[in-house]
């Protein structure tokens, strides 16, 4: 059996102090995400077994991912039990199936194409389904195989798009939440229109300024956020960004 080299998930920070809620009740429902939605509640009801949902980092694919996962019980995908006995049981029983970030696997194992068809085609004719995330469309993937490529192209596919205000809001507070954090709506709306537009730069500040107000035993404040944001050169204002063309990725 081939031995392929194990991928550390982009998304996932396992060693957070926090407990991070991840249910369906958490997850806020917008524009930019509704299609998307849409498709997590209508399963089992997927054509051809499967689904992929893409878009850029930080746009909430993990959370979406964990959503269905939890409602699905299906068996998440890492990099080794995408070729284990494992893998292929669960596939040949009709279990729900989870693959995170299968452009990347892809990208860096290329062998894993074989692995992902088989994968496939006997999840589906056990009954069974997928969900794939990605940051791109099938297109865009680095596969070989036609019969892969023709399988993919076939699959169902929801985007979910860059986050807008409302929704930003919306995971800054849920931020706020998962750390017990109690803070005062002018420092959420103060900081919103300063930093990158994205759920990974919201989290990391959310984290600095978690931490910073524990190492100075002191409330988090809009005075506080002020003096981090101004510390924190990785976070460009929302009017430096358009001048530079940023467009800060929103998983």
């Amino acid at each position: 059996m081939t031995e392929f080299p194990v991928i550390k998930p982009r998304q996932l920070s396992l060693d957070l102090p926090f407990r991070t809620a991840r249910g369906r009740e958490d997850f806020t429902v917008a524009e930019c995400n509704k299609l998307a939605v849409g498709w997590v509640d209508r399963w089992p009801d997927w054509p051809n077994a499967g689904l992929i949902l893409h878009g850029p980092e930080g746009c909430g694919k993990s959370h979406l991912a964990a959503v269905w996962q939890g409602k699905s019980k299906a068996m998440v995908l890492d990099d080794r039990a995408l070729d284990t006995s494992a893998g292929r049981a669960a596939a040949d029983r009709g279990d729900a199936l989870l693959l995170e970030d299968v452009d990347v696997r892809l990208a860096v194992v290329p062998a894993w194409q074989e692995a992902l068809l088989h994968l496939y085609d006997a999840s589906r004719l056990a009954g069974g389904a997928i969900l794939l995330t990605s940051r791109t469309l099938p297109s865009a993937w680095l596969i070989d195989l036609p019969d892969l490529q023709s399988r993919m192209a076939a699959l169902p596919k929801a985007e979910i798009a860059l986050p807008d205000d409302r929704l930003l809001e919306a995971v800054m507070w849920k931020q706020f939440n998962d750390r017990q954090l109690k803070v005062e709506q002018d420092l959420v709306r103060y900081v919103l229109p300063r930093i990158e537009r994205s759920f990974p730069a919201i989290r990391r500040f959310v984290d600095r300024l978690d931490k910073i107000s524990e190492e100075r035993r002191q409330k988090p404040t809009r005075p506080l956020a002020a003096v981090l944001l101004k510390d924190m050169t990785d976070f460009p204002s929302a009017e430096d960004a358009r001048k530079c063309g940023h467009h800060g990725s929103g998983t």
